[in-house]
């Protein structure tokens, strides 16, 4: 590898006479085979394909020689796989379904290890997007080699430059306990800056928003090689709970009003290892609430104790607030299960239209029972008696799901369902899961799982 060029030569010296050396990039790899250690195993490698890699940040380069040589332009490379005993498999099954290759090597946790005899074959995003890009898929390494932080020598020398993309790894994928355990998910939108631009934004601290976004933490790399934030403002979902990925309680840093970021003077770390982070308050916390009559209700409107929240799937310290004071209302009502995160109905207007069909709304429908019922279904399922529920001028919308379309996230999605009673006739409810006297009307989206969140990114 030089920087982010893979190179090979091409010779024979047995030949009589012996044939000149051929130096190897791009298209020429085509049926080039690599073999590699994995968990044990030596897997086949085959470079199907080549193209022109397109950055998430830009207009496509072209592939020129200057521009490879310069490194403003990468060839992309579309892999398979395959053990002794399986049939070739794309190793980038998601995203574009092609890779860069990066030099050296990185651990299962997401760790940097540097190492020049090695590469990387990292997979690239796809633009999903309808009206503007919007890329999903692919991997951390090869989305912060676009963002400017590859693990060579750019604009930092390559000591530094292999701090920041270490750096920039780890505040992808917000692994805030510096674990190697990601507490996001593919495609959330995220604003970031390194120390200078964020000096520049406010000398004296940071701004609690920018552009709509807002202050989630300062990452830095400590004296030891770590990623920590030094701060966390807030976490990027809100409603995932940390204590799926923090295994070492005592790495946990929770958001709190005594380690503002804002206060920060970064003056102070204007020449380290850092980048600041900003991201949406893009999600709510779906509930399913049961009472004594075995009546359901499927709801973001809720109230908490934050003395008696816990973490996981638990659903102590959650109360109904359909008033939103911000008081637990005085019901019948009490928490069941939590069934996942759903995207606000506050999405700013660029990110909806930018995440496209990615996401569809979920519609709160209420007859004069006082039932609830949420449905992708803007009719509310033509249900006698039911009707939207507009609460200040929301349109009826509880939340987004992810629609149907996005079905290749193993763990990271699972389906919301619409559940009709067999027992008493205009009785819903909305679900992850079956109730007892319930059949299934239809899926109605996909939520990301409650501690089922992808351990890694790369």
């Amino acid at each position: 590898m030089l920087g982010g060029r893979l190179l090979g030569a091409q010779g024979c010296t047995g030949a009589n006479p012996p044939l000149p050396v051929r130096f190897l990039e791009g298209p020429d790899f085509v049926g080039t085979v690599f073999r590699a250690p994995f968990e044990g195993r030596s897997v086949k490698l085959t470079i199907e394909a080549v193209q022109c890699h397109v950055s998430i940040t830009g207009q496509p380069i072209p592939c020129t020689a200057q521009n490879v040589s310069s490194g403003t332009a990468f060839w992309e490379y579309r892999v398979t796989a395959a053990t002794e005993d399986s049939q070739p498999q794309p190793l980038c099954p998601t995203g574009s379904g092609f890779a860069l290759a990066v030099p050296h090597a990185w651990s299962s946790g997401g760790e940097l290890i540097p190492n020049s005899e090695y590469f990387t074959f990292a997979c690239v995003a796809k633009d999903e997007g309808t009206s503007q890009p919007f890329f999903v898929g692919g991997g951390v390494i090869a989305k912060c080699i676009d963002w400017g932080y590859p693990p060579w020598a750019t604009t930092f020398p390559q000591n530094v430059a292999l701090e920041y993309h270490q750096l920039c790894t780890r505040m992808a994928v917000a692994d805030y306990c510096g674990e190697g355990r990601s507490n996001t998910l593919d495609g959330t939108p995220l604003k970031f800056m390194g120390p200078k631009d964020a000096i520049l934004l406010d000398p004296g601290g940071l701004p609690a928003t920018v552009e709509g976004y807002s202050l989630e933490a300062v990452w830095k790399v400590d004296e030891c090689g770590e990623v920590r934030p030094l701060c966390l403002g807030k976490k990027r979902w809100d409603t995932l709970p940390l204590e799926a990925t923090c295994v070492n309680r005592s790495l946990l840093i929770a958001p709190r009003p005594s380690r503002p970021c804002e206060s920060m003077n970064l003056s102070a770390y204007a020449n380290s290892t850092l980048l600041v982070s900003y991201s949406l308050f893009i999600d709510r916390s779906l509930v399913m609430f049961k009472d004594a009559n075995n009546g359901w209700m499927t709801t973001t409107a809720v109230t908490v104790d934050t003395a008696l929240i816990e973490g996981g799937s638990s659903v102590t310290g959650i109360h109904l607030d359909l008033d939103a004071n911000g008081v637990a209302d005085a019901s019948g009502f009490t928490a069941y299960r939590k069934e996942g995160p759903i995207l606000s109905p506050k999405l700013p207007a660029d990110i909806r239209t930018r995440m496209g069909s990615l996401i569809k709304p979920l519609y709160r429908c209420v007859n004069s029972s006082g039932r609830y019922l949420l449905t992708d279904d803007s009719q509310c399922e033509r249900i006698s008696g039911f009707a939207l529920k507009v609460i200040n001028g929301d349109q009826g919308i509880e939340g987004f799901v992810y629609s149907s379309v996005d079905v290749t996230s193993t763990g990271q999605r699972r389906p919301l369902k619409l559940w009709r009673s067999l027992l008493t006739p205009g009785v819903y409810a909305t679900s992850t899961q079956a109730q007892a006297g319930f059949i299934l009307v239809r899926e109605l989206g996909y939520l990301p799982s409650v501690g089922q969140l992808p351990a890694r990114d790369l």
